[in-house]
Order: structure tokens, then C-alpha cells, then sequence
């Protein structure tokens, strides 16, 4: 474990050298924030409350998702670059396990972006709605959830781009499975909102555990929340790390029966 948490910290350093550009590139985190309020400004306007959730959780809900989806490197990308361009062929002999090394690179690089993102969307949710009640007791718990779920993120990502041994491109896959996270993981909307049959079926997809619990247990604490958070990712990321071992087994077969 030593060398993977090395690996880690040397993404995490890399990550932070080059901050100024990613803020850069997501700029636009300012103008979701105000486009969402705007709208449920007006949706608020004559109720205090949808789904049990004010106007002020559910803009705060928003920051919690949107900076671990901004926060979450973009690893299949990388590992369809190596299948494309036959570098896959170096990194296989190094000595480290290849879904490790590239799982443990990511989550370095993503735990440090999400800081900054956070701060900038706390700074934002205050200015628009103000200040979140009960947000210091709820912050080491959401926090936890937070890398968790930036963690089960990574992993289907990574799940994704080891299908390059098979398909080269897989950028249409994520584009499917990402936008099954804005919808069915609660990105822009809490599953509270949802009709009682979809959000019951919602709650328990991996991609709730990488937006919706988190977030929830952030703007509206319960110790049901953060366990029920805790226990889900834990589950979904054996059950993810089980399905990335398999995918790498067969591909490295693959790879092996091609010469390359």
C-alpha cells in the first residue's frame, strides 16, 4: 500500500501545481449555480419547502454534487490513450497493478480539486441563500461520504475505460453513463424530488453514492444518511472493484493474444 499512497501524493502534488487551469476550466460552476437559483428562486418562491428540502439546502445540494463531479479526473480517457497509442505495453510491466495504479492516481488528483470547488460553491451558496443550519455538525460526515463517493466515481469510470481493450473509443459509454448520474445519482435534483417508485429504485444505484447521499447527508443530517451512505459505498465499491478486475483480466488476454 505504501507505494500506491506514494502514488497518490505525487497526483495530489501534480494537482495542486496546476490548480489555476482547472478552476480555469470551470468557470462555468458559477453560472450553474446561479442559473439553478434563479429557477428554484422562483419554484420557492410561494412554498417553504419541496420534499421536506428548503431553498437553502437544495442550492447548498447542489455545490455537494457539482464539485465531485468537477472534482472527478477523467481516467478512461487516459487509459484509451495508452490502448490507442501502445504505451499500455510499458505500463503493464511496471510493478504495480495497473487498475491500482490508476485508481489511486485518480482519487490523489480528484481529493485535492474537490477543496477548492467546495469552497468556491460554499462562498457562492452563501452569498445567493446564505448560510446552511447544522452545516458544522454535518461536515466531518459529509466530508467522509464526499471521498467515498469521488472514490465509487473513479471507479466506474475506471470500469469504462477498460473496455478500450475491446472498443478503443469509449467516450460514448461515459457520456451514457454520466448522464445516468446527472438523472438517476440526484446531481441536479435530490432523489427527494423524484416519484416515490423512481427514487426508490434511484437511492440504491451506484451513481447516488457519488452524488445524492453525500450531498443529502451534507444539507440535511441524519445519522440514517451517513450510515446508510457509508454502508452503500463500501458495497458499491467492492462490487466495482470486482467488475474492474475482471474487465483487466480479460483484456490483459486479450492484449496478450494481439502481441500488443
Amino acid at each position: 500500500m505504501r507505494k500506491y499512497a506514494r502514488i497518490a501524493a505525487f497526483a495530489a502534488r501534480d494537482a495542486l501545481a496546476y490548480m489555476p487551469a482547472f478552476l480555469a476550466r470551470n468557470v462555468f460552476f458559477v453560472v450553474i449555480i446561479f442559473v439553478f437559483w434563479s429557477l428554484w428562486k422562483v419554484i420557492f418562491a410561494n412554498r417553504p419547502a419541496v420534499a421536506g428540502l428548503t431553498l437553502v439546502q437544495t442550492l447548498w445540494y447542489l455545490t455537494f454534487t457539482e464539485a465531485m463531479e468537477l472534482s472527478r479526473p477523467r481516467v478512461m480517457s487516459m487509459i484509451q490513450e495508452e490502448v490507442r497509442d501502445g504505451t499500455l505495453a510499458v505500463t503493464l510491466t511496471r510493478p504495480w497493478s495497473y487498475p491500482a495504479f490508476h485508481f489511486w492516481r485518480s482519487f490523489g488528483e480528484g481529493a485535492v480539486r474537490v477543496v477548492p470547488v467546495l469552497v468556491v460553491g460554499f462562498g457562492l451558496a452563501a452569498l445567493f441563500v446564505g448560510p446552511l443550519p447544522g452545516y458544522l455538525r454535518a461536515l466531518p460526515f459529509g466530508l467522509l461520504l464526499i471521498l467515498l463517493g469521488l472514490a465509487v466515481g473513479i471507479m466506474w469510470t475506471l470500469a469504462i475505460g477498460l473496455l478500450a481493450f475491446w472498443l478503443e473509443e469509449v467516450s460514448p459509454v461515459y457520456w451514457i453513463i454520466q448522464k445516468a448520474i446527472f438523472i438517476l445519482g440526484g446531481l441536479f435534483l435530490p432523489i427527494d424530488f423524484f416519484p416515490p417508485g423512481l427514487a426508490a429504485v434511484a437511492r440504491w444505484l451506484p451513481f447516488s453514492f457519488s452524488a445524492y447521499w453525500p450531498a443529502i447527508t451534507m444539507v440535511n443530517f441524519s445519522w440514517t444518511s451517513f450510515f446508510t451512505g457509508l454502508a452503500g459505498a463500501a458495497v458499491w465499491l467492492a462490487v466495482l472493484a470486482g467488475t474492474v478486475a475482471l474487465l483487466f483480466a480479460a483484456g490483459r488476454r486479450r492484449v496478450h493474444a494481439q502481441g500488443g
